[in-house]
């Protein structure tokens, strides 16, 4: 860990009133848990775009789809 990084965890232990290692677990917890919601994104995404090119439906064009937004 650099020294900035051990630094920030002293202040961030000393706000909270928790331990380093309560920060760090919180931290690390948070950080995996958006680690596995964003594979479970990118699989949904893939399977969305497979289920679209096996569908056959025409993809609409940027530009059109600005234009109908008003973008």
């Amino acid at each position: 860990m650099t020294h900035k990084a051990y630094r920030a965890l002293e202040q961030a232990a000393q706000m909270s009133g928790a331990t380093k290692d309560t920060v760090l677990e919180n931290a690390l917890s948070r950080y995996l848990a958006e680690l596995q919601e964003d594979a479970e994104d990118a699989a949904l995404a893939e399977k969305a775009w497979f289920d679209f090119e096996k569908s056959g439906e025409p993809a609409i064009p940027a530009e059109v789809l600005y234009k109908e937004l008003g973008l």
